[in-house]
C-alpha cells in the first residue's frame, strides 16, 4: 500500500508522517524506508518535492509485493495522483495549522538556519517575510484537502489529541492498534522530527498589527477549519510560552540520529 502524507511548513508534518509510518509498523506491516537512488543512505524519512503519477509507478516496480510505503510531501497535488485518491488506490493525510503559528515556527528556524549558516529558511527575519511561502503552502492545501478521502488534521489535533488522531489513521489504513502505545513512544519529544516549541496557541506570541493581518488575509481557512480543541485549551492554560525556547540545531542534529537509529 502507498500512503502520502502532506503538510503544510511547520505544521507538525513530520510528526504526523512518523505517527503514519508507527501505525503500519504496529499493525504488523513491513514499511519500506528508500534509499539510493532515490533518496540518501542515511535518510530517515521518504521525503520528496514532487510525487506525481510516474514517480508511483516507478515505486510499485521496486517495492515487495507486501510493502507498505509512507510518502512525505510539502509539494502540489498532482491530478493523476489525485484520482488515484479518490479511487481509494492510495491512501493520504494533509495537516494544517494556525497560519500565524507557522510564521512564528519559521522565524524560529530562520534564526537556526542563520546561525548554522544554512540557506533554507534564512530569509524569514519577520513574519511578513513568510507570506509569499504561506500562499504558496496554503493554496496547495486547498487542494489536498479538496480531495476526497485525504484525511485532514490540524497541529493541536496532532501534538495534543494524539491518540485521536492515531486511532483515525488506524480505522483509514484498515487496522487494529494501541493508540496510547504508539502515543507513549513519542514522549520523548527528541523523538519528533522538525519540533520547534511544541506550545499550544502560539499565536498569542504574535503583535496585534500582525495578527489582525493574518487574520485578515487568511480569512477562508480561519472560517473554515477549527484550530483551536479542547485538549489544547488545557494544554494551554497551563504553558508559559516565553518559557519555552525553539529546538536549537544540535538538539535537531541529535533528533535525526535518534530517528536514524531508532533509539
Amino acid at each position: 500500500m502507498i500512503y502520502i502524507s502532506y503538510g503544510v511548513t511547520k505544521s507538525a508534518s513530520t510528526f504526523l508522517y512518523q505517527l503514519t509510518e508507527e501505525v503500519f509498523r504496529s499493525a504488523g506491516r513491513e514499511v519500506a524506508r528508500l534509499g539510493p537512488p532515490l533518496r540518501s543512505a542515511i535518510s530517515v524519512e521518504n521525503y520528496f518535492d514532487c510525487i506525481d503519477a510516474a514517480f508511483l509507478e516507478r515505486l510499485e516496480r521496486g517495492l515487495k509485493r507486501d510493502a507498505d510505503i509512507v510518502l512525505k510531501t510539502h509539494g502540489p497535488l498532482h491530478p493523476e495522483v489525485r484520482a488515484l485518491i479518490e479511487a481509494g488506490v492510495i491512501l493520504a493525510n494533509a495537516s494544517i495549522r494556525d497560519p500565524r503559528e507557522i510564521a512564528l515556527s519559521m522565524l524560529d528556524h530562520g534564526v537556526r538556519a542563520r546561525t548554522w549558516r544554512r540557506r533554507p529558511f534564512a530569509e524569514y527575519q519577520n513574519v511578513r517575510d513568510t507570506l509569499p511561502a504561506l500562499d504558496l503552502q496554503f493554496g496547495r492545501f486547498r487542494d489536498w484537502s479538496a480531495a476526497r478521502g485525504v484525511k485532514v488534521f490540524t497541529f493541536n489535533q496532532i501534538c495534543f489529541g494524539t491518540p485521536d488522531v492515531v486511532d483515525q489513521l488506524a480505522k483509514q489504513v484498515g487496522v487494529q492498534v494501541d493508540a496510547e502505545r504508539i502515543v507513549a513512544k513519542y514522549q520523548d519529544r527528541t523523538l519528533i522530527g522538525q519540533f520547534s516549541k511544541g506550545v499550544a496557541f502560539r499565536y498569542r506570541e504574535m503583535s496585534p498589527e500582525d495578527d489582525r493581518l493574518f487574520l485578515a488575509r487568511y480569512a477562508d481557512l480561519y472560517a473554515n477549519i477549527s484550530f483551536e480543541t479542547q485538549e489544547a485549551k488545557e494544554i494551554a492554560a497551563t504553558q508559559r510560552p516565553d518559557a519555552v525556547k525553539p529546538r536549537g540545531g544540535v538538539q535537531q542534529l541529535i533528533t535525526l540520529a535518534k530517528r536514524r537509529f531508532r533509539l
